[in-house]
């Protein structure tokens, strides 16, 4: 059940939250329109209580050392690494809680491969 619905950039709406104020933060589909997720989880860290959660889903990419993990697929969609979730998730103040490699969706009929991955606010 939802209190609220908002349709707005990510980092903009969680900037008119208190601080936390927030227990739960879900993105599904998202981030795969963002790219660049550290700022939405330096935001979401200031938003959720002690403990919070993150949870989202990201389109697999492997990355590389040239563009740390993070590329524009040929989809038109961002495809994030591991290694990068990892990276931005501890500068904004996270650990890795569950990493579940899964298929998305279908496009033309083709699974779409990626993770559901939660976060907690250490």
């Amino acid at each position: 059940v939802y209190a609220a619905v908002s349709n707005e950039e990510a980092v903009q709406f969680l900037s008119t939250l208190e601080e936390q104020s927030v227990d739960c933060i879900l993105a599904s589909d998202v981030f795969i329109y963002v790219g660049d997720i550290s700022k939405v989880l330096e935001e979401s860290s200031k938003r959720l209580v002690d403990n919070g959660l993150v949870g989202f889903t990201v389109e697999s990419y492997e990355g590389s050392k040239a563009d740390r993990g993070l590329r524009l697929l040929p989809s038109g969609r961002f495809g994030h690494s591991r290694s990068y979730i990892d990276e931005v998730a501890k500068v904004a103040g996270f650990e890795v809680l569950s990493w579940e490699d899964c298929v998305l969706r279908q496009q033309s009929h083709v699974d779409v491969l990626g993770a559901s991955v939660i976060l907690k606010k250490i």
